[in-house]
């Protein structure tokens, strides 16, 4: 369950939630239809999966509508062809009450393109590549020319598996992908196999190469495009797999090292179910999120929809002010940043919105990935620039991250037109302590640098009081502040009618920054009739940052991020 309280301003039609929900008019989308994605996932057992479905992760199980084993269920946007040649799509949930690593990369692709997308799946356990394995049960993977001569598919009783996937995807484009009227791309070929050819080790990699190859060819020749460079995504087999064999290993690596667009996984450390053989929920859960960050880092994200990203260093001129530990010189490992900001463009031809991130960790670290580069992808699939902000940590003087804020601000609207931004539509976000400093530019900035809008996820509000975080108040303000700085940093009470919109999120359980936080400040914006929305969800604790940890409603409270910016 999930509170809601939006801004009477803002909304217009009434919704019930857990608590009190006010009213909101969602505009429709104005973004430029992309051509649909597209996936495609083979292998043996660990593709097929073999994780019982009660061990589903939480964040998945909750879409279940079985309540007792969660047995049936379907994801929102995930449409999935699987070991059919029909060319015909069902939305996905596990088979069989069993599931593997890419049920976690669907679920995370869901919250990234939150649209339909499309998955050709051919997997079949116990299957080797090469031919002379007579324990193959369900067929082989050689893409031999003179094997495949002479074979024919298994959907149609033959041998060859990779006939059939051949066959199934030709089918879902001629039946089904090419009528999509935004038209469809596909992304990324997904794999996990090499149990069942642990003998023929000093074989695989040229069978794997030919397998990839063949594949990328056959797409090649169907769609017209060229896809000889389609990312090949992969992982090793663990080092405890009763099958394991050194010399198939070193052929993946080879592969990997060799090819420019074939990324490995390392499942070496893998830990497995009683069988010796498949991945348990760890290791099905972490190759899933892998899969997804390595697609994340490989291809589309970047190609499709961002420019190049780039860093510029702050200051120029030189520093405003100290936190004492700069003439230590700048080291990220020690948390003495330079700061200084990396700019991530989409490719519009139109000008964009732009936001600062600012990444959280108490005022002592920073998370830049989870809070900061992640995100800063999501809004260039939405057409908006983002631009992370790496900030001085305070060490006492709260002048030094708000400065770094300030300047990235300023420079972002001085190269408004050279990014192709719109200097009036420049908003911030903030995760944590970052959501204090993005509220403290929302609160205190001059007219000049004030930003349009502002995003906060489970943010830091107050510097006072028994709900204060106690490591952001000490390294912000210092041991002992006074009375003075606490209320100045206390940014519920320095809200005023110029204060920007606002979208909150956090979780209810959040223990370490607890939701008074957010909650005052969305009394104080309503207060000053500044639309604001505050999304609290039942679970998911503090810090999960974009998809650093998944939880129940996060399809939820994606969906409500992505309308509310359609709003603005």
């Amino acid at each position: 369950m999930k509170t809601v309280l939006k801004d009477l301003y803002v909304c217009k039609v009434m919704r019930h939630c857990f608590c009190l929900l006010i009213l909101g008019i969602l505009c429709p989308s104005t973004r430029a239809q992309e051509p649909a994605h597209v996936i495609i996932v083979a292998g043996q057992s660990n593709t097929d999966g073999r994780v019982p479905v009660a061990d589903l992760p939480e964040y998945i199980k909750s879409m279940g509508i079985d309540s007792t084993g969660f047995a049936k269920g379907a994801y929102k946007y995930c449409k999935i062809s699987q070991n059919r040649v029909d060319g015909k799509f069902v939305p996905f949930w596990p088979r069989r009450n069993r599931w593997g690593y890419d049920a976690v990369t669907y679920y995370l692709l869901e919250q990234l393109y939150q649209k339909e997308f499309y998955v050709i799946k051919w997997a079949v356990g116990g299957t080797s590549i090469t031919p002379e394995n007579t324990d193959s049960r369900g067929g082989y993977w050689s893409a031999t020319p003179e094997w495949l001569a002479q074979n024919a598919p298994t959907a149609k009783k033959g041998k060859s598996l990779l006939l059939s996937f051949a066959q199934q995807i030709s089918n879902s484009i001629s039946k089904t992908l090419s009528h999509l009227p935004e038209g469809y791309h596909i992304d990324a070929f997904l794999w996990h196999q090499g149990e069942s050819d642990s003998a023929y080790g000093p074989d695989y990699y040229e069978n794997l190469k030919n397998v990839v190859n063949y594949v990328r060819d056959h797409l090649t020749c169907k769609t017209g495009e060229d896809y000889s460079e389609l990312p090949f995504i992969f992982g090793s087999v663990a080092k405890s797999n009763k099958r394991y064999n050194a010399e198939v290993e070193a052929a993946m690596k080879r592969l990997a090292s060799e090819d420019k667009n074939a990324y490995l996984i390392d499942m070496s450390k893998a830990t497995l179910l009683k069988d010796r053989l498949h991945f348990d929920k760890t290791s099905a859960e972490y190759l899933g999120k892998q899969m997804y960050e390595t697609m994340i880092q490989a291809f589309s994200v970047n190609v499709t929809s961002m420019q190049s990203p780039f860093d510029i260093d702050l200051w120029e001129k030189g520093l405003p002010n100290s936190n004492d530990k700069e003439p230590e010189g700048y080291d990220d490992k020690k948390h003495n940043y330079k700061p200084s900001v990396r700019v991530f463009l989409p490719a519009s031809e139109k000008p964009a919105k732009a936001i600062l991130i600012c990444p959280g960790g108490g005022y002592d670290h920073l998370a830049m990935k989870d809070e900061g580069y992640d995100w800063a992808l999501y809004f260039n699939k939405r057409s908006i620039a983002a631009v992370v902000l790496k900030y001085r940590m305070p060490n006492g003087n709260p002048e030094v991250p708000v400065s770094d804020a300030y300047e990235a601000m300023r420079y972002i609207k001085e190269h408004a037109k050279e990014w192709n931004i719109l200097p009036d539509s420049v908003g911030i976000m903030g995760s944590s302590a970052g959501g204090h400093l993005a509220s403290t530019v929302a609160t205190h900035a001059p007219a000049k640098l004030r930003p349009a809008f502002q995003i906060l996820f489970y943010p830091v509000i107050t510097m006072g009081g028994q709900n204060v975080h106690q490591g952001s108040k000490k390294h912000l303000l210092g041991e002992n502040p006074n009375s003075k700085l606490v209320k100045k940093y206390s940014n519920e009470w320095q809200v005023n009618k110029k204060t920007p919109c606002a979208f909150i999120a956090l979780s209810g359980d959040d223990q370490s920054v607890k939701p008074v936080h957010s909650v005052n400040y969305h009394k104080a914006l309503i207060t000053q009739k500044i639309p604001s929305e505050i999304h609290i969800y039942a679970n998911g604790k503090h810090g999960w940052g974009y998809n650093k940890r998944p939880f129940a409603q996060r399809a939820e409270m994606m969906r409500d991020l992505e309308n509310w910016l359609e709003t603005l």
